[in-house]
């Protein structure tokens, strides 16, 4: 019964060629030994969309991490270019605090220096100049705060550079000259000398004037031939001549023989000292005329304080004194400093009108 079921039995056409079922199993198994394994390819494509998910995502990682860093390196940029700048203003801004200060300092100085050259008294109003040189200085310090240099066009700040330039070398020039006669000592047994005149109050001369006056008598009783000329004429606020006040100071205070003293009363600048002293020794020795060439040409020295010295020999070249020396007399030390800085101005004045 086994062996039908094995051999004959209908049911079972698995090896029947003509079974149906046979071949569409077969064409199935065909089929599925010919097609492509679908799980397979599916495998496949996920694991290849994995991979370039993957590379998408690292290339986005490295474009992310790189705009990191970018951003990073751009922070650490300008965090380094704002300490910078910090660094630039910490360092700026204390440079014009200071040089602010120091501007101010000196315009105060400056108020401060002109009213002690005002209660001098000296007859002069160059007192008013330390109160510009305040206001001068004020405004400065306002330029250096405010940056107002830096608001000018360069149109105007070219030539107010080199105009201020040139005025600085220039003052500079005439302090140099000034100083380099400041100890002039004369000539020994000089025929005249000329000591020019200053501010006088009643009575007694002004501390200027009597510094020439007392380097004159020093220089008088050191050398007995030689004779003084005091030239000095009145001003507005003096009670006499300038002439008649020195030649009694010399005479009664100093104890010069009053025959060794000659008075010229009536010059009011040192330009009138010199001229009008050259006359009276030319007077005196027949000389400045063209009859007299033969005589010789007296020597004469000029006794005024040690910052007028340079002005007063120029002068004296220029009016044609041949032989002249200077002889520096001190001057006081609080007020060395306005009466060097007005020199140079009365220097330049005297330039530019001769």
């Amino acid at each position: 019964m086994m062996n039908e079921l094995q051999s004959g039995d209908p049911q079972d056409n698995r090896n029947d060629p003509h079974s149906t079922g046979s071949a569409a199993e077969t064409a199935s198994d065909t089929i599925a030994n010919n097609t492509p394994d679908t799980t397979s390819t599916n495998t496949a494509t996920g694991i290849s969309t994995d991979a370039t998910a993957t590379t998408s995502e690292y290339t986005n990682d490295t474009a992310t991490t790189a705009t990191t860093n970018s951003d990073a390196n751009d922070t650490t940029t300008t965090a380094a270019t704002n300490a910078t700048n910090a660094t630039a203003t910490h360092i700026h801004f204390p440079l014009r605090q200071t040089a602010t200060a120091i501007v101010c300092i000196a315009a105060f100085a400056s108020l401060w220096y002109a009213r002690a050259v005002y209660n001098t008294h000296t007859g002069t109003s160059f007192w008013l100049f330390w109160v510009a040189l305040a206001l001068a200085l004020g405004v400065w310090a306002a330029a250096i705060w405010f940056h107002w240099w830096r608001v000018l066009p360069s149109a105007a700040r070219i030539p107010i550079g080199i105009v201020l330039c040139v005025a600085l070398c220039s003052f500079g020039m005439s302090q140099a000259a000034i100083v380099s006669h400041m100890r002039d000592e004369g000539n020994r047994n000089l025929d005249y000398i000329i000591v020019l005149g200053a501010q006088v109050y009643q009575g007694s001369p002004s501390l200027v004037l009597r510094y020439r006056l007392d380097k004159a008598a020093e220089y008088l009783r050191a050398n007995p031939g030689t004779t003084c000329i005091v030239s000095g004429g009145q001003g507005p606020n003096e009670p006499y001549a300038e002439a008649r006040g020195m030649a009694d100071y010399l005479e009664h205070d100093a104890g010069i023989d009053a025959s060794r003293i000659i008075e010229e009363p009536n010059s009011s600048t040192t330009v009138e000292n010199l001229r009008n002293s050259r006359a009276i020794i030319d007077s005196a020795n027949n000389t400045g005329s063209s009859t007299s060439s033969t005589v010789s040409e007296p020597s004469i020295g000029i006794v005024t304080n040690d910052f007028h010295v340079f002005r007063s020999l120029q002068i004296a070249h220029d009016q044609g004194y041949t032989d002249v020396r200077g002889i520096a007399a001190g001057s006081p030390r609080d007020m060395l400093l306005n009466n060097m800085v007005r020199e140079s101005f009365a220097e330049a004045k005297y330039l530019i009108k001769r």
